[in-house]
């Protein structure tokens, strides 16, 4: 289980002290730092990353403008790369058939679109489980967890693990379930 899928919000809530999961996510992103943990994610990550740091740059810094702003996500980019997560990124397109219309569907688009039939999830949401599906594929001896922080995603992890053949945690039962220790 030393190796997990992490959700965007185990990253991010290690900068809010205010997050439910702040000391949680510290105890990881350090362990993923020292090389004792290692996870993969989605590329979504880096995107969902860029536009919170983004974001709390204009809400809590003096805001200097926009160089400034791209120089401190770019910062912060740099910070989850520096973590050696493993980024999942289903490429090629998967054509769709809706009615008479042909779509041509990025894969983790389309396969985010199917599992809307499984589960309610909102579409982000939807992407990290398809890219989970996916990590799970490529690992399925050593990727032991998906952790996340989500409200949404704890409330059907009963679901959600099942469709991704591994439990669903909270930092919280995660770091608890190895023994981690700031």
């Amino acid at each position: 289980m030393r190796h997990f899928y992490m959700d965007t919000n185990v990253f991010i809530s290690r900068w809010k002290q205010d997050d439910p999961y702040h000391s949680e996510a510290k105890i990881i992103v350090s362990s993923l730092q020292k090389g004792e943990l290692s996870a993969y994610t989605s590329v979504l990550a880096l995107l969902e990353t860029a536009s919170v740091a983004g974001r709390f740059y204009s809400h809590h810094k003096k805001d200097k403008g926009p160089e400034q702003r791209k120089m401190f996500v770019i910062k912060i980019l740099r910070g989850l790369a520096a973590l050696g997560v493993k980024f999942i990124h289903l490429s090629g397109d998967i054509p769709i058939q809706l009615g008479n219309a042909k779509v041509d569907m990025p894969a983790l688009l389309a396969d985010s679109m199917f599992l809307s039939f499984l589960t309610g999830l909102r579409t982000l949401d939807l992407m990290h489980i398809a890219a989970a599906r996916h990590a799970k594929q490529i690992d399925r001896k050593e990727l032991g967890a998906f952790v996340t922080g989500d409200v949404e995603l704890m409330a059907g992890k009963d679901e959600i693990s099942k469709i991704i053949e591994m439990p669903v945690l909270s930092p919280k039962e995660y770091v608890r379930a190895l023994g981690l220790k700031v």
